[in-house]
């Protein structure tokens, strides 16, 4: 039997056309991969009613989520039990339990800053067995996990899935509609989710939720972000490495640091680590292996720390179970 954990080569360009292109039809995800629509359907549809792959959604661009911190937590032993209690929580979007110098490190967005600083004081603060927080306020967002893809597609087939994506303007107006806030919230819980999906949802007629759908994504005010589970992307190690970059240079070397294929995310912070980055590898000894490109080809970053994920409870509002598999979605604060 095949290992539950494992992707097949199909499996993984499946996933692939769908982190390209999210929305993409059936028959057009077949064409360009060279199967029937029915089987490219099935394949997700497994993985998706597994647990192991997902699409999600979210308010498009950093500007437009607001604030954000990255926040590390010292729990005495307790790492979840805090865990279990942010979980739910709309503000604390990730929750990694990590090795090193914090036990959990958290993504926290809000609305606005006096709302971050809120439940940065009051309720992380409040916490039993919190010994130390440390905050990180994310000054700009140079790369997210939404950007990180698998190499199972050519550039060719990369081009022809994304004939059909919708092109964006970033200069339409940036206000949500009550409407669009309703399609955006189904989209967070399935960003896969058709038109008739959302119009019973919404209460919408089918018509008019694909004109909304379309309109978030052309004004880049909705992402979409195809996932999948750690283990089962061949790059099961997640790490966090905290790098003090020059600030003359900083601008310049961060760009090229989200263009390793390693890269999930990289944030420039208010900080003595003024560029923070979370990276997904092959093998542990994968750490020490980038940690020695990073120096070689770019001497003027110094890392200052580094911290390898035990575990993920909470991905982008994902809640995970203990194999990294979806359970279910909680809406970010935005």
């Amino acid at each position: 039997m095949q290992d539950p954990i494992s992707l097949d080569d199909l499996d993984r360009r499946v996933v692939n056309a769908l982190q390209v292109n999210p929305r993409a039809s059936w028959a057009q995800v077949g064409a360009v991969l060279g199967i029937d629509p029915v089987t490219a359907a099935r394949r997700w549809e497994r993985l998706h009613a597994d647990g192991t792959a997902w699409i999600t959604a979210y308010v498009g661009s950093p500007a437009d989520r607001g604030p954000a911190a990255l926040v590390e937590i010292d729990s005495a032993g307790h790492s979840l039990e805090i865990a279990d209690r942010l979980i739910d929580d709309a503000q604390c979007a990730s929750i990694d339990i990590a090795s090193g110098g914090r036990d959990l490190l958290l993504t926290v967005t809000s609305r606005s800053l006096s709302r971050i600083t809120d439940y940065l004081l009051h309720r992380l603060g409040s916490l039993d067995h919190v010994r130390a927080v440390r905050t990180h306020p994310v000054t700009r967002v140079i790369a997210e996990g939404a950007g990180w893809r698998l190499t199972a597609l050519t550039d060719a087939e990369q081009a022809r899935l994304r004939e059909s994506v919708v092109p964006v303007d970033r200069t339409r107006p940036r206000e949500l509609s009550d409407q669009e806030r309703a399609v955006l919230a189904a989209l967070v819980a399935d960003g896969r989710a058709s038109a008739t999906e959302l119009a019973a949802t919404t209460g919408l007629n089918p018509r008019r939720v694909r004109d909304l759908v379309r309109d978030l994504l052309g004004s880049g005010r909705l992402t979409l972000r195809t996932e999948l589970r750690a283990a089962a992307s061949g790059w099961p190690i997640y790490a966090w490495f905290f790098l003090r970059v020059p600030a003359a240079t900083a601008n310049t070397i961060s760009p090229r640091l989200g263009s390793l294929p390693e890269i999930r995310t990289v944030l420039q912070i208010a900080g003595p680590s003024n560029v923070i980055m979370a990276v997904w590898l092959r093998e542990l000894t994968d750490v020490s292996g980038l940690e020695a490109a990073i120096e070689t080809h770019l001497p003027d970053v110094q890392i200052v720390d580094r911290a390898v994920v035990l575990r993920t409870t909470k991905r982008v509002g994902v809640v995970l179970d203990p194999t990294g598999r979806r359970v279910r979605t909680v809406p970010m604060e935005s």
